[in-house]
């Protein structure tokens, strides 16, 4: 991963006199500490702020089964996929929990990120709205005005999703909001719809607007979603850190999934308290992504494990949309050498 370092000079205030300092600089002695070994430390930016998907991240956290298998993690939030995406390619973390489609698109123009675990094998990705639209599929939204964000999950397959009805981005008003403003945004009624993963929306939605939907993975978008990202140097620098990081992930994941859900979110509440999660929203969200956690071929395998078939059909279909270019190897975007198996 790439780093900075910035030396700044003060003054000495010590009892040495200029005569011993200057013995000491004409010996050559170094008076900078030594760098620190920080091979088993990894920063994890998140796709967002706080919500249940995270839970297990900060249940390994307080379980100590991070430090337990040796790694020290940082977590920080990001502000959608290709944002975390982005400052991942470029240094700003080692690893990010992410969209793999996103992060196949920008590996695809160079950005040096890499796939190293999945957690959403199916596309949740699609335009929620109000129940009782007539909305069916792609060609029954133009004219209508779309709330999304520009830098989320949803930004680099816009395009796509509205050509299968044979639309254009000036076929309808797409209001690009920040991440942070997204929900409220839904919620007052702005918009026809909002473009994001539908499950996050229909439980966050569900009394103030209950919403229906319309999938992209049913409109030529089949791919992998969520998963974890890491940089390519961190790939080459801190594989003990990665491989102990997925390790501690699949049995934080286990453990939620084997019952301890409510434990999972009351750690991330206590670790932030200020992002205001609560135990039923917290929940609401997380059981709602039940259905995308696996595909038919990771059924029974540990959270985090990735199949070639997944991924074979992601660039498949990044590939027929002209989204991938026909030189690359499906292995060219995800390793399989940290995920549990």
């Amino acid at each position: 991963m790439r780093r900075t370092s910035t030396i700044t000079t003060g003054t000495i205030a010590t009892s040495t006199t200029g005569a011993a300092l200057a013995l000491i600089l004409a010996a050559g002695i170094a008076l900078a500490p030594a760098k620190a070994d920080d091979s088993m430390s990894l920063t994890l930016m998140k796709d967002w702020s706080p919500h249940g998907m995270h839970a297990p991240f900060y249940l390994a956290q307080a379980k100590g089964w991070f430090k337990e298998a040796g790694v020290t993690v940082k977590i920080v939030d990001g502000k959608g996929s290709a944002s975390t995406v982005g400052l991942v390619g470029a240094g700003q973390a080692d690893i990010g929990h992410a969209s793999l489609s996103v992060m196949a698109l920008a590996r695809n123009k160079g950005l040096p990120v890499t796939a190293i675990g999945s957690i959403l094998r199916t596309n949740e990705v699609g335009v929620i709205f109000s129940k009782g639209k007539p909305y069916k599929g792609p060609k029954d939204f133009k004219g209508t005005t779309l709330v999304y964000t520009s830098g989320s999950i949803e930004a680099p397959f816009i395009d796509t999703f509205l050509a299968q009805g044979g639309l254009k981005r000036s076929d309808v008003n797409l209001l690009a909001v920040a991440a942070s403003a997204k929900i409220a945004t839904y919620l007052s009624g702005r918009g026809d719809g909002v473009i994001g993963p539908v499950p996050f929306f229909l439980a966050i939605a569900a009394k103030k607007r209950p919403s229906g939907f319309v999938g992209f993975a049913e409109n030529g978008l089949p791919m992998l979603s969520w998963g974890i990202v890491a940089n390519d140097e961190a790939i080459a620098e801190k594989p003990k850190a990665l491989k102990a990081f997925m390790s501690a992930l699949a049995r934080s994941w286990k453990h939620i999934l084997d019952g301890g859900l409510d434990e999972a979110v009351q750690a991330m509440i206590d670790q932030r308290p200020k992002a205001r999660v609560s135990m039923v929203v917290g929940k609401l969200i997380f059981n709602a992504y039940r259905p995308y956690f696996f595909s038919p071929t990771t059924k029974g395998k540990p959270m985090g494990y990735m199949s070639a078939k997944d991924w074979e059909d992601t660039v498949k279909t990044l590939k027929s949309l002209g989204r991938v270019k026909a030189s690359m190897k499906t292995t060219d975007f995800y390793n399989a050498s940290f995920m549990p198996r």
